[in-house]
């Protein structure tokens, strides 16, 4: 409990940050073809990024750490430079191609922007490319120092990261304009790896020129690829066919739809990820040593559903409000807001499913079913990519709002019916007491919205009034998280 408690309160005050640099480029940007450029840029880096499956090998790799470290100290430490330095290579050759053909992918993934704007965009994406080997190192070493328990670092570097994206936006957007957002981007990546590899030389880590161990199977591990390289093509097919389909679109919403994922993954990051992050590494410690996992499983769980309760209620309530208050300008008129927080409450929805999925992914990879989950998402992601151009072409905007939580219940089917597969599996009791109580509270938070929707303008002492229902309704799954982690044994799981 001590552990969340530090997380939470160091994602806080990044979180409070965070939405700050959302507010300065909102202020700056607006809901412009301009911010959308940069939105395309990123989003083709992000792309490229998750063609060298860093993340996905990088969450494979806590138990193989685990291992590793089970038959000699600091053993796993070797297996992180052998992978890294493969890495590497891979990441590379994979910049050298995505460099020289930039313009074919640009003009793929957003087909309906102007000439202009595409060639803007390749610029952009072509500065940003150095973005890549930060972020495949950085995957690697965070996940190494959550195996070491050195829960917080990430959130300590969130912090800081998001006051130098701040400064940089602040004290550079008047000679550079949006630059300075693609400035500020590498500067924070930057800043990650250096601070990431203080702390890995701090607990013995040295950089060594090493390809292979005999005690760790690097083909066996990097077979993963196989299953994981259909995985990210098709996450990034359906990527792409949702980029291209907004940017058909008219101007404005593909920047509302990122300011707002970007909000929600804020949102996920402090409420949700340090619950998640804290759940697999001690659920892969418990396997490794052949303890019970149930009791963890139990804890975590429960807590997931209570504070996604609240996160809806919340957003249900006081969602328009805040996106008012944090966006709404000259920039972002009353139009933008409205259809922003229609976007948000779907995303929450969307966070919700993907919290508790996670929970089912992780026990699925660490029992060894990585493979299967990367495998048959594939068709969950091909799926999506179906139902996002379908949606968007034939309802357009209105279409858009349910792509998210659909994509996200594909794959969160996906990892629960992989994970019921694996020896002696832990079933989750749907229908129970806590649950039943937190979808009355939740159709309450409906009713009361439905109810005064059309009474309540956003004037400011209106917001008061809703935001003290939410923290009335939202006391229950509160104190119910209290409850869990401080009782020892609950009844809601078989």
């Amino acid at each position: 409990m001590n552990t969340l408690l530090k997380l939470f309160s160091l994602k806080f005050i990044a979180s409070l940050f965070g939405l700050l640099y959302s507010i300065l480029q909102v202020r700056y940007f607006g809901a412009s073809r301009t911010i959308e450029v940069y939105f395309a840029a990123q989003s083709l880096i992000y792309l490229v990024t998750s063609l060298t499956q860093s993340g996905q090998l990088a969450e494979i790799f806590l138990p193989e750490y685990h291992k590793l470290n089970t038959i000699s100290r600091k053993l796993g430490f070797q297996g992180l430079n052998v992978v890294i330095n493969r890495m590497l290579i891979w990441g590379g050759i994979i910049i050298f191609v995505i460099f020289i053909f930039a313009p074919i992918f640009i003009n793929l993934l957003v087909p309906g922007f102007s000439v202009n704007d595409r060639s803007q965009a390749i610029l952009m994406f072509r500065v940003l490319l150095p973005y890549l080997f930060l972020q495949l190192v950085n995957s690697f070493f965070i996940t190494v120092l959550n195996a070491e328990r050195k829960f917080g670092r990430a959130e300590f570097l969130g912090l800081t990261n998001t006051i130098v994206n701040i400064l940089v936006l602040v004290l550079l957007y008047k000679s550079l304009g949006i630059w300075a957002l693609v400035i500020s981007l590498l500067l924070g990546k930057f800043i990650e790896f250096i601070f990431y590899s203080m702390q890995l030389y701090k607990i013995g880590f040295q950089n060594k020129f090493i390809f292979s161990i005999p005690e760790f199977n690097h083909k066996l591990f990097f077979k993963t690829m196989k299953s994981t390289i259909l995985y990210v093509g098709a996450t990034q097919f359906y990527s792409f066919v949702l980029t291209a389909s907004i940017s058909f679109l008219p101007e404005g919403i593909f920047a509302i739809f990122k300011y707002v994922q970007n909000l929600t993954n804020k949102i996920k990051g402090l409420f949700l990820q340090p619950f998640i992050t804290i759940f697999f590494t001690e659920y892969s410690l418990l396997l490794q040593n052949s303890k019970s996992v149930i009791k963890e499983f139990q804890k975590y769980m429960g807590s997931l559903i209570n504070i996604n309760t609240v996160t809806i209620i919340g957003t249900i309530l006081i969602g328009d409000y805040v996106i008012d208050l944090l966006w709404g300008g000259k920039k972002f008129d009353i139009t933008n807001v409205k259809l922003a927080y229609v976007f948000f409450t779907f995303n929450i929805v969307a966070i919700m499913l993907s919290s508790i999925g996670g929970i089912y992914r992780k026990m699925a990879i660490a029992n060894g079913k990585g493979s299967n989950v990367y495998l048959y998402s594939v068709f969950s992601q091909l799926l999506s990519a179906i139902f996002a151009y379908g949606l968007i072409k034939y309802f357009t905007v209105h279409g858009l709002f349910f792509i998210i939580p659909i994509n996200v219940f594909l794959l969160v089917s996906v990892s629960y019916l992989v994970y019921k597969k694996t020896d002696n599996p832990i079933f989750y009791k749907i229908i129970n007491f806590n649950n039943i109580t937190s979808l009355v509270i939740i159709f309450i938070a409906i009713l009361i919205k439905y109810k005064t929707s059309m009474l309540f303008t956003y004037e400011y002492k209106y917001f008061i009034i809703m935001l003290v229902i939410t923290l009335l309704l939202s006391l229950y799954p509160l104190f119910n998280i209290y409850r869990i982690f401080k009782v020892k044994k609950n009844h809601l799981f078989k």
